[in-house]
């Protein structure tokens, strides 16, 4: 979900801003499965997954 445009550039809260987007535009339902993936300059990863 793009919210760079509305929020600019939210860091951290990047995904958390997506996910609530999401929701708010009925993308997802009780009982999906998401997929949070972020990464950052140099070698930083992390993945987690929510179950709704």
């Amino acid at each position: 979900m793009p919210t760079v445009a509305r929020h600019g550039n939210a860091a951290s809260a990047s995904l958390p801003l997506q996910l609530v987007t999401a929701l708010e535009h009925d993308r997802l339902e009780p009982g999906d499965t998401v997929a949070l993936i972020g990464v950052a300059s140099g070698f930083s990863a992390g993945v987690v997954l929510i179950r709704l």
